[in-house]
C-alpha cells in the first residue's frame, strides 16, 4: 500500500514538473482545466502509477510520452508541434538525469533496490523535478529553445519531430537494457557508452538545426530590409530623373555660360551615379534579387572593388516567373557568394569581382568570378565554422550548403581559373 502511495506521489510530482517545465519552454502562460484536460490527467497519471517498475519499460515510455503531450497541448491551449517538441524536450531531460542517478547508483545498490524503496523514489523524483524547474527557468535557456520551437514549429519540420521521437524511443530501449542489467560488466558498460553517443548525437542535431534557424532567421530579416532598399532605390530614380528635368529647365532659362556649364556638371553627375548598374538591372525582378544587387555592388564600390554586370534580358524574365520562396532562397545563396566575394577580392591587388546572369537552354546561370589569394583558398569551406577570417566566422558557406541540400532545383559549382575564383549557380527549368 505504501509503494502505491509513493509511486502516485511521484507521478503527481512529474506531472507538475512536466507542466512548469513545458509551460516555460513553450512559450505560454495560459492554463486551461477542462473536462478533457482533466480526464487527460487522470489517464496519465493512472498510466504513470501502473508503468513504474523494477525495470524501465520502454513501451510505458513512449505510452506516457505521448499522453504527456495530449494533456498539456490541451491544458496549456498550444499547437501540437509546440507540445511535441516541448514535451519531447522535457523527456530528453528526464531520460539523462535518470540515466546519470541510475548508472551511479550501479556503483552501490542494485536496481531493484531504487525502485522498491518508496523514500527513495520520492527523493529522486523531487531533486529531479527541483534541478529541471530551475533549469528551464532560466531566461537565457528558456529564449533560446523557445527560439528553437518556434522556428521548427513555423516550417513544420517533420523531419526534426520524427528524428526527436526516435531519439526517444532509441534512449528509453537503451534504458530498458541498462536496468535489466543492473551490475557493473562489459555488458553495462556497452550500454552506457552506447547512451551517451546516441544523447550527444542528438543534442549535435538539435544545436545544429538551432544555428541553422538562427541563421536562416537572420537571411530573413536581410531579405526584408532587401526589399525597403529596393523599393527606395526605385523612387531614389525617379527624383534624379525629376531633379535633372528641373535642372534642364533652368538652364533654357539662362544665358550665362557659367551658369550652364554648373547645371551641366550637376546633370552629369546624375547620370554617372550608378547608372551603368542600374541598366543592367532593369531586366532583375523586384522582390528581393535586385535590392540585393544594389545593396552587395554598393558595398563592393565602397571597397573600392572594380565591378563589372552582365545580365541577359531573357533571364530576367524567367527568374521573375518563380515562386517567392524559392526567390527568397536565391536571394540567400547570392548574398552569401557575393559577401565572400567581395571578402576574397579586398585582401588582392586587382580588386576585381564580374556578375554574369544569363540562360542557356532552360537553364539560369548566375556565375560571380573575383580576384582571390591564392594562400587563403581552404578545401573544407563549407564546414561550420571555417573561414579564412579567423575563428567564429564561416558561417555563411555552411547555411548555403544547408539550403542547397535542401533544395533540388539548384545546384553550384566552383573552379578557380589563373587568379580568379568562380561560382555558379544553376536554376534548373
Amino acid at each position: 500500500m505504501l509503494m502505491i502511495i509513493s509511486k502516485f506521489i511521484c507521478s503527481v510530482i512529474l506531472f507538475i514538473m512536466g507542466l512548469i517545465v513545458v509551460r516555460n519552454i513553450s512559450g505560454t502562460y495560459r492554463i486551461k482545466l477542462s473536462p478533457k484536460s482533466i480526464l487527460l490527467i487522470a489517464l496519465l497519471t493512472i498510466v504513470t502509477v501502473i508503468s513504474y517498475s523494477v525495470s524501465y519499460n520502454y513501451v510505458y515510455s513512449i505510452m506516457i510520452y505521448l499522453l504527456t503531450v495530449l494533456t498539456y497541448k490541451e491544458m496549456l491551449q498550444i499547437s501540437f508541434i509546440r507540445a511535441i517538441l516541448a514535451c519531447g524536450i522535457m523527456h530528453l531531460s528526464v531520460i539523462l538525469l535518470d540515466f546519470i542517478t541510475g548508472t551511479l547508483l550501479a556503483l552501490f545498490i542494485t536496481a531493484s533496490q531504487v525502485r522498491s524503496i518508496w523514500y527513495l523514489n520520492i527523493l529522486f523524483n523531487l531533486i529531479f523535478s527541483i534541478v529541471l524547474t530551475s533549469l528551464f527557468s532560466i531566461n537565457k535557456i528558456k529564449q533560446k529553445i523557445l527560439f528553437f520551437i518556434k522556428k521548427v514549429e513555423n516550417r513544420k519540420t517533420i523531419t526534426m519531430i520524427i528524428a526527436l521521437l526516435l531519439g526517444i524511443l532509441t534512449l528509453t530501449t537503451i534504458l530498458y537494457t541498462i536496468t535489466i542489467n543492473f551490475t557493473i560488466n562489459a555488458a553495462f558498460i556497452s550500454n552506457v557508452i552506447l547512451f551517451l553517443v546516441f544523447f550527444i548525437l542528438i543534442i549535435i542535431l538539435l544545436s545544429e538545426r538551432n544555428s541553422y534557424e538562427k541563421l536562416s532567421d537572420e537571411y530573413d530579416n536581410l531579405f526584408k530590409y532587401i526589399q525597403i532598399f529596393e523599393d527606395w532605390i526605385e523612387k531614389e530614380q525617379l527624383t534624379r530623373h525629376e531633379y535633372k528635368n528641373q535642372l534642364a529647365v533652368l538652364r533654357s532659362m539662362t544665358k550665362e555660360k557659367r551658369v550652364k556649364d554648373k547645371i551641366d556638371s550637376v546633370i552629369e553627375d546624375f547620370i554617372n551615379i550608378d547608372n551603368d548598374m542600374i541598366t543592367q538591372l532593369k531586366s532583375m525582378p523586384n522582390g528581393g534579387l535586385k535590392g540585393l544587387l544594389y545593396y552587395k555592388i554598393s558595398i563592393a564600390k565602397k571597397n573600392r572593388i572594380n565591378i563589372s554586370i552582365d545580365i541577359d534580358e531573357n533571364s530576367g524574365n524567367v527568374l521573375s516567373k518563380i515562386s517567392e520562396d524559392k526567390q527568397k532562397t536565391l536571394t540567400k545563396l547570392l548574398g552569401i557568394y557575393m559577401d565572400n566575394a567581395i571578402e576574397a577580392a579586398t585582401d588582392t591587388k586587382k580588386k576585381n569581382i564580374s556578375i554574369e546572369i544569363y540562360k542557356i537552354k532552360e537553364e539560369i546561370r548566375i556565375v560571380i568570378s573575383n580576384t582571390y589569394n591564392k594562400e587563403k583558398i581552404i578545401s573544407d569551406r563549407t564546414a561550420k565554422g571555417v573561414s579564412t577570417k579567423g575563428k567564429g566566422r564561416g558561417n555563411g558557406l555552411y547555411f548555403a550548403s544547408k539550403l542547397m541540400s535542401m533544395n533540388d532545383w539548384i545546384e553550384e559549382k566552383q573552379k578557380t581559373i589563373n587568379n580568379y575564383y568562380i561560382q555558379e549557380l544553376i536554376i534548373k527549368k
